[in-house]
């Protein structure tokens, strides 16, 4: 019996079984729905970050150059997240402002 017939013989005895799919439509994408904003990764990130490089900045007294040698990121590196989780001096984080005026909180 050639490699064919094999095939063609195994294939002939399951056509009288029922295939059951080993997964079932809709099944992946109710497993990987995002979560919600409070809950993702990347949310957990930004907080550890914000508070990283404010208590970095506090032990430097605001020494931004230092504080980047401390976290161990470049200084230009450093401006970046200041200013994109919109971290300041005295209260920490401020709200972001867009560029028509409206605030985002």
């Amino acid at each position: 019996m050639s490699e064919v017939d094999t095939k063609t013989a195994k294939i002939e005895a399951n056509e009288g079984q029922e295939q059951t799919p080993s997964w079932e439509p809709g099944q992946a994408s109710s497993r990987y729905l995002p979560s919600t904003p409070e809950l993702s990764l990347r949310s957990f990130r930004d907080e550890a970050e914000i508070h990283a490089i404010s208590s970095a900045l506090k032990q430097t007294g605001w020494n931004r150059k230092q504080a980047a040698r401390l976290l161990s990121i470049s200084y230009r590196g450093l401006l970046y997240k200041i200013r994109r989780h919109n971290i300041t001096p005295n209260g920490g984080i401020r709200n972001a402002v867009t560029a028509e005026g409206s605030k985002i909180e």
